[in-house]
């Protein structure tokens, strides 16, 4: 009788490991979705600061104008290949298959876009950040951050 308690008590624990083994496959895609999110809002800050020290990215990129970057280099201004270089190439904050879209246009009161004065233009700014979740699995995912500069 002994002995068929103890494997009862056997079967009992070996079906709550497996599931408890189970669970641990649905736990690791949610940290690395958590951890992706995380890095994009640290590079949505940073994006925010580059915006602060330099305002004259805005007149580069041009009034109601829209810029797609998918690497480091091509044709974004100056004071952006830095942060871009993190975005696509730093090991602990890249972005697996990365695009980021950066948008100017009217600001929150609804004025159009001015980039008369390169140094102080008044824009509302839209950063969009894509890429593929899961570290290469698990569909894409979008994060956009609204900003204002000048007002």
């Amino acid at each position: 009788m002994s002995l068929i308690s103890v494997l009862v008590a056997i079967v009992i624990f070996g079906l709550g490991m497996l599931s408890i083994a189970s669970l641990y496959g649905l736990a690791v895609p949610a940290e690395t979705a958590n951890e992706e999110t995380l890095d994009t809002a640290a590079l949505g800050n940073q994006f925010w600061a580059i915006l602060q020290a330099s305002p004259q990215v805005v007149s580069q990129i041009g009034a109601g104008a829209s810029q797609t970057y998918t690497s480091a280099t091509g044709s974004a201004p100056a004071a952006l290949q830095p942060w871009l270089a993190n975005v696509f190439n730093t090991p602990s904050m890249m972005l697996p298959g990365a695009q980021v879209t950066i948008t100017t246009g009217p600001g929150a009161d609804g004025n159009p876009c001015n980039v008369s004065n390169p140094n102080t233009p008044l824009c509302g700014v839209t950063l969009t950040l894509t890429w593929a979740a899961g570290k290469g699995g698990g569909g894409t995912r979008t994060q956009t951050f609204q900003y204002q500069v000048g007002f």
